[in-house]
């Protein structure tokens, strides 16, 4: 080839190379300028710190082809940029199509309700893990990004974690900086469905705390000593994760969670009552009568107004084991493990871990009866139009805890359809009434970008 085509080759290589950089920044000045946008802040600006790091490669490559003495040489290294800016390229995709839905018209308020709903369950745990210097502060992360997609159920791919859904992502054996939260497409038309969030974000505090040793260790001792057979504690720690996930959801937003819960898990009772070695989560039966076991330990005190709440909480629990008991009858050989109940609650939620300082998780994800009165007069305004919460009065994660009470109520209007509508609508617009304004960062000190930028050898 001529001089005269390799400088055009090379020049349509840098050409090549400037396209991401540039489509980067426009996203980061997108999340520090348009308001809806700001809810993505950190999670941009960590992935331009990964992206930065391709680029790096890309652009020493690009040096190299300006040094190259043969023409063979120069093909070579041209096919190793190419191949670095493909790599690149995939690995933004995955980021990519997941942030521009939300500048889809029909599905934007969907998913900045669902991303601040998540954003919720998570800083203010991480917050307290800091303040009780359980976590240094430049160690806490970027909140999960959520999107949509066609599945039976939310899932979650934790931090560290990759993909693996069954879609070719075309990300290899990649490993993920920032967690994301699968939902469905159609939770769209049913936002109180996103309790679901708050199970899904406790997939990501178990990660980001480091607990699973330590979770797995207490139900060990704690059903060890109570007498429970060694068989069955094998089963409780198969289902460990699945379990925390759900006490921390109902920790998160009280029973509501426990409601969508069972909703979901409305399925032939062969599926119901039948375990499944295979399967991470507890047997469906025995999944849901936990949901209320544990939801009648939520409020803690003596005072009239905690006594309160105790007394509504438990009208909850109760109509949802027998809702739960009329369709699918009574333990039967599934008993033994409702009997367990008590002991993993504590093994799982009070009782002190290392890694925690000594606190329980319990502490870090508190439930009071102020926030139950809230969610229930959130309730009360979701379905009816009146009495609306004052700004940033109610949290957002208890928003769509107040959603899931107010379907349930409206089962009885007389327009069930317009009524689930209405509180559709109202949902959307209560939580942006919540949530605080500004960007949702985190700490961006070295060593936070160092973390981001290991992820690049990943990937």
């Amino acid at each position: 080839m001529t001089l005269d085509a390799l400088l055009l080759r090379r020049e349509e290589l840098k050409r090549r190379v400037d396209m991401l950089p540039a489509e980067v920044q426009t996203w980061r000045a997108r999340s520090a300028n348009t308001l809806d946008m700001n809810a993505h802040f950190s999670q941009i600006e960590a992935l331009a710190v990964l992206m930065k790091a391709y680029e790096g490669t890309q652009r020493a490559l690009l040096e190299q082809l300006d040094t190259a003495e043969k023409a063979e040489d120069f093909h070579t290294i041209a096919l190793s940029l190419v191949g670095e800016i493909i790599r690149s390229q995939r690995v933004w995709d995955f980021f990519r199509d997941k942030l521009e839905l939300r500048f889809s018209p029909t599905f934007k308020d969907v998913l900045w309700t669902a991303d601040t709903i998540a954003w919720d369950c998570y800083r203010p745990v991480m917050d307290r893990a800091v303040q009780a210097q359980i976590v240094p502060e430049a160690e806490v992360r970027e909140p999960p990004l959520s999107y949509l997609t066609a599945e039976f159920s939310p899932a979650t791919w934790l931090r560290g974690s990759r993909p693996f859904d069954g879609r070719n992502y075309q990300l290899g054996t990649s490993r993920l900086p920032i967690p994301v939260i699968e939902l469905p497409w159609d939770h769209a038309g049913n936002l109180w469905e996103l309790v679901s969030l708050q199970h899904e974000v406790a997939h990501d505090i178990e990660g980001d705390l480091k607990l699973r040793g330590a979770l797995l260790l207490n139900l060990q001792v704690i059903l060890g000593n109570a007498g429970v057979p060694q068989q069955r504690i094998n089963v409780w720690q198969s289902w460990v994760g699945e379990t925390f996930a759900d006490l921390v959801a109902i920790q998160q937003g009280g029973p509501s969670f426990s409601m969508g819960l069972a909703h979901i898990l409305l399925l032939p009772a062969s599926m119901v009552t039948t375990y499944n070695p295979e399967d991470p989560h507890p047997t469906h039966y025995v999944r849901v009568l936990m949901n209320a076991a544990y939801a009648r330990t939520l409020v803690p005190g003596d005072s009239p107004a905690e006594k309160a709440a105790v007394a509504r909480v438990e009208e909850d629990a109760a109509s949802i084991e027998d809702a739960w008991k009329s369709l699918y009858g009574e333990a039967g050989a599934l008993a033994p493990f409702t009997g367990d109940f008590p002991l993993v609650f504590r093994a799982l939620m009070d009782t002190p871990v290392s890694v925690l300082k000594e606190a329980t998780v319990r502490t870090l994800v508190p439930f009071t009866a102020a926030d139950d009165l809230r969610i229930r007069a959130a309730s009360d305004y979701l379905r009816t139009g009146q009495n609306a919460p004052g700004q940033q009065t109610i949290a957002p994660r208890h928003c769509v805890s107040a959603a899931r009470l107010a379907a349930a109520k409206a089962a009885d209007a007389p327009n069930l359809a317009i009524a689930l509508g209405d509180i559709n609508t109202r949902l959307t617009q209560l939580v942006r009434d919540s949530a605080p304004l500004g960007l949702r960062g985190v700490d961006d000190s070295t060593p936070h970008q160092n973390f981001i930028l290991s992820f690049a050898s990943l990937m």
